[in-house]
């Protein structure tokens, strides 16, 4: 068994809108984040300060509570040995400021440990306070160990405090160190990707811009088959495949113009030989009466023709530039179908033109255009229709309005050719091969029908025929 060759699909490209917004929210978010970063580490050094400032305060009060310690210690001593009550009321004044130093030594937020060093503080700061209320001092070898303890819990304390702050302030520099290696690292990434993000947007945009701006100039100069590299899929490639699109229809437009103009030129070099013929001929007097009759005939068919191409045209003109005008009087539909049939019958004389309708179809309409309307529909019938068949127009009223319908027995249009019908140069894909036109007729006559308000219908069977209807408004009487 064969297998089925795999189908390549592009990679989808991100478009150049979410391609910006992710760049610009990568940054964002980058400078965001650092931001936060910078926020939190502000808080933590600030709490990390708070905690230095009440360690700084707790060794403040430590150092006040070990210099009150030493004045009792030395005034105590001199009590002993001078015998002298100043020294003791000093002691006494000494021992009253510790105390109230000890009180301030805060525990809050502090460690087990300092707790612990406090409360032993101040209790035995307390103890010491009542022996030395005594008159008669208590014996050296009890009071020192008392004294020495007391001097070694506040080093203690002065110890912990000071490794504390020691710890806090190695803590604040390691973290500001990281904050600021921080700050460099998301710097630098943001540079990176700054730098990165607009090399590949000005690879994406500037190459794609120079590439269309170049092959934009090649169309202008007059290169019709310059097409638009379609590299990305993104605007800009959405972007080079509207200018694709847009030069196919460009090149197409221009073809068709081209065709246009050769179909117009082939138009009128043919009546123009016929009028310039008969003309010689009649001029060189050789002809007899019924001779001079028959190319009399033909310069007025040709000439009828030329009129009616030239009308076309005009009115081609007048529909692209959005000038068409009508002049709106009151006629009679079914007068003027009923006029035109009795004409077309004596030149179709290879068809059988068949009138119904004898209702009075009062209309405000411009007379020469719905009649070119009404002539250009009998001649397409007669044009794609055998010779030996009929063509039928029937007009009728129906409330308010007015329709009247054009029917052949022809080689009928294919359904996908109904809409080019209508389009400017516009013909059925066999209509080039049955007979001769501009392409033009059935663009005028929509125009002229909206113009007056109308519509125009077309159904038709391919080998069956085809039948046109056209609607108007009745003249309010």
């Amino acid at each position: 068994m064969g297998t089925s060759p795999k189908r390549h699909r592009r990679p989808r490209v991100r478009s150049l809108k979410s391609y910006v917004g992710i760049w610009t929210g990568s940054i964002l978010l980058s400078f965001l984040l650092l931001i936060g970063a910078w926020f939190t580490v502000q808080a933590h050094l600030r709490q990390m300060k708070q905690e230095i400032l009440s360690d700084t305060r707790a060794l403040d009060a430590a150092r006040t509570l070990e210099s009150h310690l030493l004045t009792e210690d030395r005034e105590d001593l001199l009590w002993r040995v001078t015998g002298d009550a100043e020294h003791r009321t000093h002691k006494l004044a000494a021992l009253q400021q510790a105390v109230e130093a000890a009180e301030h030594l805060s525990t809050a937020g502090a460690s087990p440990e300092e707790v612990q060093l406090v409360e032993d503080l101040r209790t035995r700061l307390l103890a010491v306070r009542d022996e030395a209320a005594s008159l008669i001092p208590p014996p050296l070898e009890k009071s020192r160990p008392l004294a020495e303890g007391l001097l070694a819990i506040v080093r203690r304390y002065i110890e912990k405090n000071q490794s504390d702050m020691e710890m806090t302030i190695r803590a604040a520099l390691r973290l500001q160190s990281g904050i600021d290696y921080s700050a460099i690292g998301v710097v630098a990434a943001v540079g990176l990707l700054l730098t990165v993000g607009s090399l590949s947007l000005l690879r994406r945009v500037i190459g794609p811009t120079l590439e269309l701006t170049r092959v934009a100039r090649r169309f202008g100069q007059g290169d019709f088959s310059a097409r638009a590299t379609v590299t990305q899929d993104d605007e800009l490639g959405a972007l080079c495949r509207t200018f694709n699109h847009m030069a196919e229809e460009t090149a197409s437009h221009e073809r068709t113009r081209l065709e246009f103009v050769a179909m117009v030129a082939h138009d009128l070099k043919s009546p123009l030989i016929t009028i310039g013929g008969g003309a010689r001929r009649l001029r060189s007097g050789k002809l007899g009466p019924e001779q001079q009759a028959a190319w009399l005939d033909r310069i007025i068919t040709q000439a009828a023709r030329l009129e009616k191409l030239t009308h076309d045209l005009m009115d081609t003109v007048q529909i692209s530039t959005g000038r068409l005008c009508v002049n709106r009087a009151r006629l009679d539909l079914a007068a003027l179908l009923r006029e035109v049939c009795r004409e077309q019958a004596g030149i179709l004389s290879d068809h059988s033109l068949r009138f119904e309708g004898g209702e009075e179809c009062p209309v405000l309409g411009d007379r020469d255009r719905i009649e070119r309307v009404v002539t250009n529909l009998v001649s397409n019938a007669a044009k794609y229709s055998p010779k030996g068949s009929t063509i039928e127009v029937k007009v009728a009223r129906q409330e308010s309005l007015a329709f009247f319908t054009v029917r052949d027995e022809g080689a009928g249009i294919a359904p996908e050719d109904l809409k080019a019908i209508f389009e400017p140069f516009g013909r059925g894909s066999q209509a080039h091969q049955m007979a001769k036109g501009t392409g033009l007729g059935m663009n005028v006559v929509k125009h002229i029908l909206e113009a007056h308000d109308g519509s125009i219908t077309i159904r038709s069977e391919v080998g069956k025929g085809t039948t046109v209807e056209v609607t108007l408004p009745l003249a309010l009487s």
